[in-house]
């Protein structure tokens, strides 16, 4: 089992700061994804992780030794690029095999533990193959076995699945958890521009956007208690849903108030953590439903502009106002699953669950709440 520290670690290529003043900690045994766009520095930071670049200052630590200075041959570690640099003139069988016989291990040690591991990622039927008969998706678990079949105690993953079509992309994403899990004992980082991969595969999240580390934590408090905007409308899809709010004071109890009227949202258990002039609520497409779910429910009349089938899920994209007269807010809704009995130009009610939203100040972008916390205080104020 193995811990890594990322500790202030700063990168520049050229003029540009590629990571700045970088510092998180991995957990023994976890699976870790750093989150991001493209070129937020997410396979910069593997690279110095594994060894193959260095930093301009900072450390990195494994199990409490610095290793900075390290060669990649000295740190026990496995990668897997996004484009799986596989040897073309070799079978697959060969290909796995290559680490070991860089260390020169018996030919039956070998042969056993590619088969071992070809069997765990359910490759062995095409091991006599060549690299051109075999399908992307095999070329991606035959490039991830000959990064297990080392049995380094860390994986890193840059990608690995960018290049999938999406049905196999989905299927994967439960594939790697489960070999993480059978295969235990490793500590896995796995880079992905994609946060969907994030909630789907990792425990723990880094985001990082612009070379800086954002919020690390756990995904489903990533997720959950997002440190900004920013981090909040990465993990949605599609886009996070955003109403402008005020705050307004009625009868002893305090409200953020959707600008024109749509909704409110009690917030007088927490009232002292809002001292701006305006808000941002927002709710994510897979939390507005076309049904009631509760009583609790609040409702917004819309109107669908366009029905976005997407095989597995369909996506109404709307514009919601109060009256003929009122400003329209466009808004996505997420529903999982074909979706009949719907047409353009239909109007219709959406609803959300308060507990589902999230509140930030306007101007700094910060967050200040998620629903869950206001009912959570609301119910212990009424005890």
């Amino acid at each position: 089992m193995v811990k890594i520290v990322v500790e202030n670690v700063t990168k520049k290529i050229g003029r540009k700061t590629v990571l700045d003043n970088i510092s998180f900690e991995v957990e023994s045994g976890t699976i870790t994804s750093i989150v991001g766009p493209a070129g937020a520095g997410k396979t910069t930071l593997l690279k110095i992780i594994a060894g193959v670049e260095y930093p301009d200052s900072g450390r990195i630590l494994i199990n409490g030794e610095d290793v900075t200075d390290l060669p990649p041959k000295d740190r026990d570690v496995a990668m897997v690029f996004q484009t799986y640099a596989l040897y073309p003139h070799m079978k697959v069988f060969d290909n796995i095999a290559f680490p070991l016989r860089v260390k020169k291990l018996p030919e039956n040690e070998i042969k056993q533990r590619v088969r071992e591991i070809a069997e765990l990622l359910g490759i062995t039927h095409i091991l006599d193959r060549s690299i051109y008969e075999i399908s992307g998706g095999e070329a991606q678990r035959t490039a991830l076995a000959r990064a297990l079949v080392r049995r380094s105690r860390i994986v890193l993953l840059d990608e690995p699945l960018t290049n999938l079509d999406y049905k196999i992309r989905e299927k994967m994403r439960g594939e790697l958890k489960r070999i993480a899990k059978e295969i235990g004992g490793a500590t896995w980082i796995y880079a992905t521009p994609d946060a969907r991969e994030a909630l789907a595969i990792a425990s723990h999240s880094i985001f990082l956007y612009d070379g800086k580390a954002v919020q690390y934590g756990t995904t489903e408090s990533v997720y959950s208690s997002p440190k900004n905007l920013t981090v909040a409308s990465y993990f949605s899809y599609p886009r996070l849903n955003t109403f402008e709010c005020d705050l307004v004071n009625m009868i002893d109890k305090y409200y953020v108030r959707e600008l024109t009227g749509l909704f409110r949202i009690d917030v007088t258990p927490i009232a002292d953590e809002f001292k701006a002039d305006r808000y941002i609520v927002g709710i994510r497409p897979i939390d507005l439903k076309l049904e009631k779910t509760s009583k609790n429910v609040i409702g917004i009349p819309a109107e669908i502009k366009l029905i976005e089938s997407m095989g597995s899920d369909t996506v109404l994209h709307l514009e919601s106002r109060l009256t003929p007269s009122s400003k329209e807010t466009e808004l996505d809704l997420l529903y999982p699953g074909v979706l009949t009995g719907y047409e353009m130009g239909q109007r219709i009610m959406i609803y959300f669950d308060p507990k589902d939203v999230l509140i930030f100040e306007k101007d700094t972008e910060r967050f200040i709440t998620n629903g869950k916390k206001l009912i959570s205080e609301s119910q212990q104020g009424g005890e």
